[in-house]
């Protein structure tokens, strides 16, 4: 991409701008105890809370990997943002007074507190194992990279770099507080930057209701329990394990919170927060939505999606804008891990088992060097990731949030919410979850149960295992003794929670009541999901090798993995397991669907196929009779506006169909030889459970005439 002089001051002025401003706040505020350093000297109110929430966790993965995914699986991602209403309410109502009022500093104190210190340190290395080898490292690789498509110039091992020494300059100088103030700023940044691309995307595609109107299958909410990727069985699975220990349990992100200036404060900068996850999806799911609309044919990995929108749609200077709002998501998150891999060495680890008699000074010095440490086992393994391309790094971040999550989360719920569970089972329950439980699930429940084999994925896998966590806190806590009732004062829940705290009553009624702005959180993000799912209830999204087919004899029909295609061309588009193979040897043959419907009456019928080398021409009849076969062509004016014209035929041509791709206006394609085609097949009246669709091949050619079909769409009249 060739990017103005503009895009990259501005770009390159933003990292020189965004560490000076940290480093001026963190000086102003004369931060010289460890307090100050690790929590902010208990002063951010709740705006500032809410921002660093958000912006701490936004990042690469949302603006490259969650938009590839919304080009594929549509608003369905969205569950990852909006059901963050669930867990920021056990945050708000469960888990915040008792971390406030009981005083800690990290979230492994409150463990010792409820149970041990053996369990103290059992999360304490288990965290800054996981953030600092898996996140960290993957964070800054994930964003050199994104800094490569952009400034080719720049080789991802600088990239690395200057993500860290921008990022670690302001966080080890001054700990919470700058990485706080950063991110307000930052938070403002990718907010605004999310938002140019999606409204651009959304204007040139025609607006929101003809993206609704023409693909409804992207509005589906919950998929299928069998879904290869987001099945609504794993999601809700996901929820209750890693959402709950994410969100509530998670230093990473909970640390703002211990950092308010009042109870009142960090409660209200969640709910802020609920409020940003209700915009998310606009900004990280709706782009690749636009994106498949207009750019189907221009794509063939849908995490080019963004990038490419990018290039496609903005001005000079806007460009440089929305790369620094994506810079202050990875830089964002690189503090955060930072700050509190480093707070929880520092408190839990180093004052705790070496220096237990460690001055303040002491703790503040430690602090920084550990910070350094982190930030330099970060660089290391960021370049380990870079020398191994082959690393899927989001695949590498999901897979440890999902395997770390469930023997934890068990742990703080159970024992925040009943008094009966013991130091001894909470202990043992942690050990064995990462021990024993969870290779046992992973490789021999799923795989050997023959009622588990469909639903082997590690969304189900984490949910089990939190559900073995549980049974087993419990039934151990049965045969072991608990602590005093009085040992237990404070980190027990009791309907106190409910309410301010004592000192706090009577300063937030009204207007800044929190249960008011707490049910306006949920019932706007309750109503954003009525909605959509609104637009998508009526469609069903069916793979097509899921579907029964039936051909002639000697033809040869197959189930053509997305492996099959050369690693080179970085297709991803197919979902499934990849897509229905025809290849006929002569015209006239055919291979006929049976697509299941709900209900008789009136359907629309769409499907999803493949155009590449080696494919050719082919009809389609619907019940018998000849369906009329019709596709959007986007075309870019001199004026540079996209538009979108419907072009209705008897026969789709794959090679005729690519060759008059080349005399649309749009001069850019990032795709290799393989991309694919949403076509539509018309309104038919179904009068029994299934809908008859053949494929007839048409003019088959030496070069070839395959036919791929992917996906069907049927959406109820």
């Amino acid at each position: 991409m060739n990017l103005s002089i503009w895009d990259a001051l501005i770009f390159f002025g933003y990292f020189i701008g965004v560490v000076v401003f940290a480093v001026v706040v963190a000086a102003r505020s004369k931060t010289k105890s460890s307090a100050d350093y690790f929590l902010a000297s208990k002063k951010l109110p709740w705006y500032a809370i809410g921002a660093s929430f958000i912006a701490s966790n936004i990042s690469t993965e949302h603006f490259i990997g969650m938009v590839g995914w919304g080009f594929l699986y549509g608003m369905a991602v969205a569950n990852w943002e909006w059901a963050n209403a669930a867990t920021f309410t056990a945050l708000i109502w469960i888990f915040l007074p008792f971390y406030m009022r009981g005083n800690v500093a990290t979230m492994p104190e409150f463990l010792e507190k409820r149970f041990n210190k053996t369990c103290r340190y059992i999360y304490a290395v288990v965290m800054i194992i996981g953030l600092v080898i898996a996140m960290l490292g993957g964070v800054m690789f994930a964003g050199a990279k994104a800094m490569n498509v952009f400034f080719p110039q720049i080789p991802i091992w600088m990239g690395i770099l200057i993500l860290a020494v921008s990022a670690g300059t302001y966080t080890i100088y001054g700990g919470l507080l700058s990485a706080v103030w950063a991110d307000v700023l930052q938070f403002c940044l990718l907010m605004v930057g999310g938002i140019i691309v999606s409204v651009y995307g959304v204007y040139h595609a025609g607006g929101l209701d003809q993206l609704m109107d023409s693909m409804p299958e992207k509005f589906i909410m919950f998929y299928s329990s069998r879904h290869e990727m987001i099945p609504w069985t794993g999601f809700i699975s996901g929820l209750v394990s890693v959402g709950l220990w994410y969100n509530c349990a998670n230093q990473f992100m909970v640390q703002r919170c211990l950092g308010a200036r009042s109870e009142w404060d960090a409660r209200m900068g969640v709910i802020m927060a609920g409020f940003s996850k209700a915009i998310l999806p606009f900004i990280v799911v709706i782009p690749g939505i636009a994106a498949f609309y207009l750019f189907q044919s221009r794509i063939s990995d849908g995490d080019q999606a963004w990038p490419f929108m990018v290039k496609q749609f903005l001005p000079a200077g806007l460009i440089g804008l929305v790369l620094a709002g994506l810079a202050s998501a990875v830089m964002s998150t690189l503090s955060a891990i930072t700050n509190s891999s480093s707070t929880i060495f520092t408190l839990d680890l180093y004052k705790e088992l070496i220096r237990p008699n460690a001055t303040d000074k002491e703790l503040h010095i430690v602090g920084r060097l550990s910070a350094l440490v982190i930030i330099l086992v970060g660089i290391s393994v960021a370049l380990v990731i870079a020398a191994f391309p082959g690393i899927t790094v989001f695949q590498l971040i999901q897979t440890v949030f999902f395997y770390v999550a469930p023997p934890i989360a068990a742990c703080f719920l159970l024992g925040i919410m009943w008094k009966r569970i013991t130091a001894v089972a909470a202990t043992l329950t942690m050990l064995l979850g990462f021990l024993v439980l969870l290779p046992t699930v992973i490789f021999v429940l799923f795989p050997k149960v023959p009622f588990l084999q469909p639903y082997d994925n590690f969304m189900h896998h984490t949910f089990a295992v939190f559900v073995l966590s549980c049974v087993i806190l419990v039934i151990l806590s049965l045969f072991s003794k608990p602590k005093p009732e009085e040992e237990l004062e404070g980190v027990i829940w009791t309907k106190s929670a409910l309410g301010v705290a004592e000192a706090e009553k009577g300063k937030y009624g009204g207007f800044r009541s929190l249960k008011l702005w707490w049910f306006l959180m949920a019932a706007t993000i309750g109503g954003l999901y009525v909605y959509t799912n609104s637009q998508g209830s009526n469609t069903a999204w069916l793979e097509a090798e899921a579907v029964t087919y039936a051909v002639g004899e000697g033809l040869s029909v197959k189930v053509q993995p997305r492996s099959d295609i050369p690693p080179e061309e970085k297709f991803n588009l197919w979902t499934g397991h990849g897509q229905v193979l025809f290849e006929p040897a002569q015209s006239g043959q055919s291979v006929t669907f049976e697509v299941p419907v709900e209900s008789t009456g009136l359907h629309k019928v769409d499907a999803l196929v493949t155009v590449g080398p080696g494919y050719g021409a082919f009809g389609v009849e619907i019940d018998g009779k000849p369906a009329t076969i019709s596709f959007p062509d986007v075309r870019l004016s001199e004026e540079g506006v996209y538009s979108s014209e419907t072009v209705e035929r008897g026969t789709f041509d794959a090679v005729e169909v690519t060759r008059e791709r080349e005399v649309n206006g749009i001069k850019d394609s990032i795709a290799g030889a393989y991309t694919v085609q949403r076509i539509s097949l018309g309104v038919h009246e179904s009068t029994g459970q299934t809908i008859t669709i053949a494929f007839i091949s048409k003019d088959v050619r030496d070069e070839g005439a395959a036919i791929g079909i992917d996906q069907f769409i049927v959406t109820k009249e």
